[in-house]
């Protein structure tokens, strides 16, 4: 609280009225500040004539008019503006007190003495009965203890309600919790749950981004924001929030899942050091985890775990696929590199066409200028020319053969195609295939059981 209170008081320590001109700068929140403004990346630099620099995001500044004067009733209307602005967001009554104290000592002559004096009265008396703020209201503890206990109770029943599929009813408890608190992050958390589930993307991010807002370092907020936007075809935003949530907490199962998940359909560049990083961090968590849910009895397939003798059972199968995978992948490679020489055959045949055509050209033009010269058919020239255009034709037709041998590889490749998609969907670990989850409350601590596990392990026979 201390550190608040000398920030508050940076903001609010005044000098006398200074000769020096400054910038008129108002700020979306509402607060206009007379100080200096420079661009800092995405951000502006705001120095006050009277206090601590700060900086706040560009999209928060609403406007600037340049030169205005720092007079004495300036600074008193600027700083009582910006006491406001941090009473409304202090939650000690202690810092209140103090900064309005601090105001009144300094600005004891200006025209917002007696709001500021009344203010003082009003918090005083609020720190005599004990209250605290909840929900942007001063209120006595015991009342925000009930209130706190009904939201949490209409939260705990939105779960309840959330878990069972009755998805109508929890959002009704969980917009009603949210309406005693809006600040409870659970039933944040339920209603983007269900935005998402409705395919209501950015109802569902913007509730997520709420709580992050207010607390950066929320795990499920991270993880279902990074579920979200992943839907949203922002696959490196998505990585960005789940090497935060990562970071923060590497031996939750559920999270690690997602991850692979996002990892293994990833279509962005795989090289980028992001995408590099996330697979760095998630391979070293995940080799832990794989540790200790081997001493379960469970084993990765995928994003889903299996007991060992389905997981015995898909190494077979997973190596039999292995190795038609291999094998189709060998005579495709070998089927484009045979329609490589193809082609480059054909460029050299046409290649030869069009000399031996240039050369019939610059005969006939020799043919035709000694029959205007002499008036008689040069049979040596005849003959050359029959000789041109035997060449050609043999040409045209070594061609047309190695067009065909084109036509039929790329045939052949095509079906090639088509027999990878559908090795593709039969894959052994495409029975264990899930979706990336949404966290809910409480899955921190009691993470749900592994997607493989909740339905009936399916019976794999294995291929000889």
């Amino acid at each position: 609280m201390k550190a608040r209170f000398v920030s508050l008081a940076g903001v609010l320590i005044t000098m006398a009225a200074s000769a020096l001109h400054a910038d008129t700068i108002t700020l979306t929140d509402g607060r206009v500040i007379q100080g200096h403004l420079d661009r800092s990346g995405n951000k502006y630099v705001i120095t006050p004539n009277h206090g601590l620099a700060f900086t706040v995001p560009v999209k928060d500044l609403a406007g600037i008019e340049l030169g205005g004067p720092a007079t004495p009733a300036t600074d008193a209307k600027n700083a009582f503006s910006a006491l406001q602005y941090h009473i409304g967001r202090q939650t000690s009554l202690k810092t209140i007190i103090k900064s309005i104290s601090y105001f009144i000592a300094h600005y004891g002559h200006s025209a917002f003495l007696n709001k500021a004096q009344t203010e003082l009265i009003q918090y005083q008396q609020y720190r005599s009965l004990g209250f605290v703020r909840f929900a942007g209201k001063w209120m006595a503890a015991q009342q925000v203890k009930t209130l706190q206990a009904q939201s949490r109770g209409k939260m705990e029943a939105a779960l309840t309600q959330y878990k069972t599929g009755r998805f109508e009813r929890s959002h009704a408890l969980a917009q009603a919790a949210l309406k005693i608190n809006p600040g409870d992050r659970d039933a944040l958390i339920i209603l983007g749950a269900l935005d998402y589930r409705t395919g209501n993307l950015a109802g569902a991010a913007r509730h997520f981004s709420a709580i992050l807002a207010n607390n950066p370092g929320d795990v499920i907020a991270d993880n279902d924001l990074a579920i979200t936007v992943y839907h949203q075809r922002q696959q490196p935003r998505a990585l960005i929030y789940y090497r935060k949530a990562l970071n923060r907490d590497s031996s939750n199962r559920l999270l690690l899942d997602n991850i692979f998940i996002a990892l293994d359909h990833y279509s962005g560049n795989h090289v980028a050091m992001l995408y590099q990083n996330v697979h760095h961090l998630f391979t070293q968590a995940d080799e832990k985890m794989q540790t200790a849910m081997a001493r379960k009895g469970l084993y990765r397939i995928g994003a889903a775990w299996v007991p060992a003798a389905i997981h015995k059972r898909m190494a077979i199968q997973m190596a039999a696929y292995e190795k038609q995978k291999t094998a189709l992948q060998a005579q495709y490679d070998s089927a484009r590199l045979y329609l490589h020489g193809v082609e480059q055959q054909i460029q050299q045949l046409v290649t030869q066409m069009n000399s031996i055509n240039a050369s019939i050209g610059y005969l006939q033009v020799e043919q035709s200028y000694s029959y205007m010269q002499t008036g008689f058919v040069d049979l040596n020239y005849q003959a050359l020319m029959s000789g041109y255009m035997a060449q050609l034709a043999e040409v045209q037709a070594q061609k047309a053969t190695l067009q065909s041998k084109e036509i039929s590889t790329l045939t052949v490749l095509k079906q090639m195609r088509l027999q990878a998609k559908l090795l593709e969907k039969s894959a052994p670990a495409r029975a264990f295939t899930v979706h990336q989850r949404m966290m809910l409350p409480g899955d921190l601590t009691h993470v749900p059981p592994p997607a493989a596990l909740m339905v009936a392990a399916p019976q794999l026979p294995v291929k000889e």
